[in-house]
């Protein structure tokens, strides 16, 4: 199986196996020791609780899915590791669209680490074939969350799917505009 790993200007990013969805979900030692990482005290995020247990089922039935799936994001200060946040996609891509999700823990929010790891993320998944565009549902009241968004290039596209939200869409070729 791939693994994938894709380094930032001050992070590592790690695409979950199972392997490692096993280790989270039996105990963050083991987590620390395979992502070579501290592992705070708070982890997971709340919103990532949810579908661990999910993600581990379907990469174990799929594992074609590495990459995309979670993706732990691990702060490299010097010798330092820390596991600060997660996020990745919902799937595959389907139609040409993969949809991004993000969690960072509080003490490390509002540093630029979140949409410093979404677009090392976006130009992943660009770098793939077929991806189109990339989207993001988050909570209209959310404001952190929507900044990130339109500081990573997303465009507002109305209202998301479940009740509450609103989507953001990055296609393809503004990605490309915004990297030359």
């Amino acid at each position: 199986m791939q693994e994938y790993r894709i380094r930032t200007a001050r992070m590592e990013l790690i695409a979950s196996s199972a392997v490692l969805l096993k280790a989270e979900l039996r105990s963050s030692g083991y987590l620390s020791v395979l992502l070579n990482a501290v592992v705070m005290d708070g982890w997971p995020p709340e919103t990532w609780k949810l579908a661990a247990e999910e993600f581990m089922a379907r990469i174990e039935k799929h594992p074609g899915l590495a990459g995309w799936l979670n993706w732990y994001w691990v702060l490299v200060e010097g010798d330092r590791r820390t596991l600060i946040g997660s996020g990745g996609f919902t799937g595959a891509p389907f139609n040409g669209e993969a949809m991004v999700g993000y969690a960072v823990l509080k003490p490390y929010q509002g540093r630029g680490y979140g949409s410093e790891a979404v677009s090392a993320l976006a130009n992943w998944a660009f770098a793939r074939p077929g991806v189109q565009r990339i989207v993001a549902e988050t909570n209209h009241t959310n404001k952190k969350s929507i900044r990130l968004l339109e500081k990573c290039g997303f465009e507002y596209a109305g209202k998301g799917f479940e009740r509450d939200t609103i989507r953001y869409v990055m296609p393809k070729e503004k990605w490309l505009l915004s990297i030359k």
